[in-house]
């Protein structure tokens, strides 16, 4: 009896030795496969973006990150903390699911930062890349938070369980990305509530650019066509089939079109029915994650139909071809001169 013991606790010994060896190669491996990547290059002028911007030096003192103000390019800014902002999200899912869990399917397909100033009356959209490569939180499999990797934007939501924690991860994210700029608010719609806010709106009308040929035949190059629920998500969404042009950056074109024709077509429609903004609430219910209230919603449509739209823009940098999917390395200079002249005010 004793002897068998003796041998049961010997084998299960082996056991751990070997599962614990099996970790330490396992962990050494992906370690140094993490480390081959990291060390990878990337192209001339494009990095990790840091958490701030640098102050610079004031004339006459000696700079240094606790100013209250950034001085770029010879002129003194500071934040501009009157504005608001919107996070719009469009995630790959057919409906918003609990994962139950710290990891999900869904992608951030398409992100939009809205940024409202009430002073001038004007908003900016600010649309960015969800190839853009950047650092963002990363969550274990029961949800803890485990530190930050490095990758495409669009991954950030599917960290978390699919519904606010995803949303809330993908705010941190694009605040970090844009030097700590503050998200108000959040409005993450599954992509199919795209053809249900089009029939809402009697249709949008744009120009199709590009070759749906094999996609869509209805969506002919060089005609101005006005988008169903039938074609308005092969117009938005289409890529990899595309002939002519299968990059992000041509679909990224499509959908500012189309999102600066919705966004006109939202405004005529509350200018002609005060209870428009409630009734389209409740059509994308079902496919809406956000941390807004009713009133809330109603407010920033309100904005988006009297507000000027002061244009769209989009954060420029070089696209590669990464191990398996595109991957965009942002200017960061380029990117700073955008943050600071959308987000600060000019001082005397």
């Amino acid at each position: 009896m004793h002897e068998h013991r003796g041998r049961a606790r010997r084998l299960a010994l082996t056991v751990i030795v070997l599962a614990a060896a099996a970790a330490l190669v396992v962990g050494g491996l992906l370690f140094f496969s993490w480390l081959e990547k990291k060390n990878d290059p990337v192209p001339a002028g494009a990095g990790e973006a840091p958490t701030r911007i640098d102050p610079g030096e004031e004339p006459g003192g000696d700079g240094g990150p606790e100013l209250p103000a950034l001085f770029y390019g010879g002129k003194r800014y500071v934040y501009n903390d009157s504005l608001e902002t919107l996070l719009i999200l469009g995630i790959d899912d057919d409906t918003p699911t609990d994962s139950g869990k710290g990891r999900n399917s869904g992608q951030s397909d398409f992100l939009l930062l809205a940024v409202f100033d009430p002073a001038s009356e004007s908003c900016t959209l600010l649309q960015l890349d969800r190839n853009t490569m950047c650092e963002i939180p990363a969550l274990d499999y029961y949800g803890a938070e485990i530190g930050t990797e490095y990758a495409q934007l669009a991954l950030v939501h599917t960290y978390g369980n699919g519904l606010e924690r995803s949303c809330e991860n993908t705010a941190a994210a694009v605040s970090r990305l844009l030097y700590g700029i503050e998200i108000d608010n959040y409005f993450a719609l599954t992509m199919n509530a795209i053809p249900i806010l089009n029939d809402l709106v009697g249709g949008v009308t744009v120009r199709i650019e590009d070759d749906f040929s094999g996609i869509d035949d209805s969506l002919v190059k060089g005609e101005t066509v006005t988008l169903t629920s039938e074609n308005v998500e092969h117009y938005v969404r289409s890529r990899m089939r595309m002939s002519d042009d299968p990059t992000n950056r041509a679909r990224m074109r499509r959908q500012r079109t189309y999102m600066t024709a919705l966004f006109s077509a939202l405004s005529a429609a509350m200018r002609r029915d005060s209870a428009f903004a409630l009734d389209a609430y409740a059509a994308v219910a079902d496919s809406l994650v956000t941390d807004c209230s009713v009133d809330g919603l109603t407010d920033y449509m309100q904005r988006l139909s009297d507000y000027a739209l002061s244009g769209v823009v989009t954060p420029e940098g070089e696209t590669v071809l990464g191990e398996k999917h595109e991957e965009l390395y942002l200017d960061e200079a380029e990117l700073q001169r955008l943050v600071i002249e959308t987000f600060y005010r000019e001082e005397p």
